[in-house]
């Protein structure tokens, strides 16, 4: 890269910036139009008098004489223009979509000039499915921080890890994770957003096994490349609706695809042009074509009859256990089942996966030797079951019962903390209100993460329990019980869900005693 790159690159990020502060802070938006309006004024021309070259005529003889016209010319004056405004400044901002037919422009956040190569898509599909999360954990924090939650132990910890995360893969920049970025109170839009992050990481996983023998693949890698066509377009329009800046990875994974099928004479048919916008609502809709060319494809290499005996007996055993005449052993064949899916490329995500499981999670067995794919699986449930409405968590409410009422009384104005999982709005509030607690404090977790955070929050002393959601949260997690018994706090382990009845039956069968729990009728 020359000096004059690095130059153009360098300012084309300041620019980016400025104008995305500009449009939060409104004395950056004053100065920035004074400064518009310096450079305007320093660039007018005046009126002047031109002077004309005299007119060449050729003379009786041929030869090129002047004209003896006068060689000066007096060019009135221009009128005077009515006063304009200045027009806005739109410098960094995404313009509506109608507005702009066309080819894709290149984004101001400058890319130093280099095309995007079949070598730059792992990292690309790592960024993408890191920005999901960022989203999603910018609505979690608002959230947390409007009901109040304590923000050195509850929020500071996962940005710090977020953001170490995102220093650690080339050119991260996680726009949705800084003082800039507004959140929006409707968590729909940023919901699709990050969908669609998680979409175009996935067909670019899809294409880049495709891509070794691109050829031979032919025949399956022009769907998958319209596929993810019509994923980075969603995915700009969603970051649009959001109100996000020109993300830097949605312009390479177009720039990529644009260079691809240049090189392989392939033809996408939609999607590349900012007057054919994707729609970011078909999302689902999207997911599923994905998911339909990936059984083709896994047919053809032998997958596809692995793939459905895993869920054939996946829903057997699952079936057992719903009718109540399951054990251990049908457990274990459903853990294995999801395992093996899971080892066939079935999404952790997946819909059919999480319509069987659903049904049965709610009193499993200790499954504290799952597989890390099971884990997966049940935090993407659990993710859904998150940002599901409330209404449908409450539709099904328990009638309290008589444990209810007893851990009630012995947890009276305290605090508890829960580890596991994704925190439910409404599971939270049940949990709350029918304890008594006066705080539950459920603070965001993630798969091997460090158990020192959840250390000085045992510690309190107003935290007089802790709850240990096992099936949602990491092994290491388990360690925990050291930090409780150092400090003298009780914990008790949930191998099931978050049900008012549940819950306080485990809290008396664990620790009632612990706790001074008198007989309950």
């Amino acid at each position: 890269m020359t000096m004059n790159d690095d130059f153009i690159a360098a300012a084309t990020v300041l620019a980016e910036r400025l104008m995305l502060l500009a449009k939060r802070d409104d004395d950056v938006n004053v100065a920035l139009r004074r400064l518009a309006e310096a450079i305007l004024t320093s660039t007018e021309r005046p009126s002047a008098i031109q002077t004309a070259e005299p007119e060449i005529q050729p003379g009786a003889d041929g030869e090129a004489r002047s004209d003896p016209a006068p060689a000066r010319l007096e060019v009135a004056a221009e009128p005077a223009r009515p006063a304009q405004p200045l027009r806005e400044l739109t410098l960094g901002r995404v313009r509506p979509v109608k507005d702009q037919p066309g080819p894709e422009p290149l984004p101001l956040a400058s890319t130093g000039g280099t095309a995007t190569t079949d070598a730059d898509l792992p990292a690309l599909e790592a960024r993408c499915r890191l920005k999901a999360e960022g989203i999603r954990w910018a609505a979690t924090r608002q959230r947390l921080q409007d009901d109040g939650a304590d923000f050195q132990f509850e929020i500071a910890p996962r940005d710090r890890e977020i953001l170490d995360r995102a220093r650690g893969l080339d050119d991260c920049y996680l726009w949705m994770n800084t003082p800039n970025f507004v959140v929006p109170r409707d968590s729909t839009p940023l919901e699709d957003a990050a969908g669609w992050f998680e979409a175009v990481a996935d067909g670019l996983a899809l294409i880049r096994e495709m891509l070794p023998d691109a050829e031979a693949n032919r025949a399956h890698l022009e769907p998958a490349l319209d596929l993810l066509a019509e994923a980075q377009s969603a995915l700009r329009v969603a970051i649009e609706r959001i109100d996000g800046p020109n993300d830097q990875d949605q312009y390479r994974a177009y720039d990529w695809l644009r260079g691809t099928t240049n090189r392989e004479q392939i033809y996408i048919h939609r999607h590349m042009r900012l007057d054919d916008p994707a729609d970011p609502a078909l999302l689902s809709d999207w997911e599923r074509r994905l998911e339909k060319l990936d059984e083709k494809i896994q047919r053809i290499r032998g997958g596809a009859k692995k793939r459905k005996s895993a869920f054939n007996r996946l829903r057997y055993h699952a079936k057992r256990i719903g009718q109540g005449t399951g054990d251990d052993h049908d457990w274990r064949k459903v853990v294995a089942s999801v395992d093996e899916l899971i080892g066939e490329r079935v999404a952790p995500s997946s819909v059919e996966i999480r319509e069987i499981l659903l049904p049965i999670l709610d009193d499993p067995p200790d499954l504290d030797d799952a597989p890390p794919s099971f884990s997966l699986v049940l935090r993407e449930i659990d993710r859904y079951l998150a940002n599901r409405a409330p209404a449908a968590e409450s539709a099904t409410a328990e009638i309290p019962t008589a444990e209810v009422a007893e851990v009630a009384r012995l947890l009276a104005g305290k605090s508890v903390l829960l580890i596991g999982g994704v925190r439910r709005p409404g599971a939270h509030d049940a949990l709350r209100t029918a304890l008594g607690l006066e705080e539950l404090i459920w603070p965001e977790t993630r798969e091997h993460e460090s158990i020192e955070r959840f250390r000085p929050i045992i510690a309190r002393p107003e935290v007089v329990l802790v709850l240990l959601a096992i099936r949602w949260s990491s092994h290491s997690f388990s360690e925990v019980k050291q930090f409780c018994e150092r400090h003298g706090k009780p914990m008790v382990r949930l191998p099931g869900g978050y049900g008012v009845n549940q819950v306080a039956a485990q809290i008396l069968a664990q620790c009632g005693e612990q706790l001074g729990a008198g007989g309950v009728p």
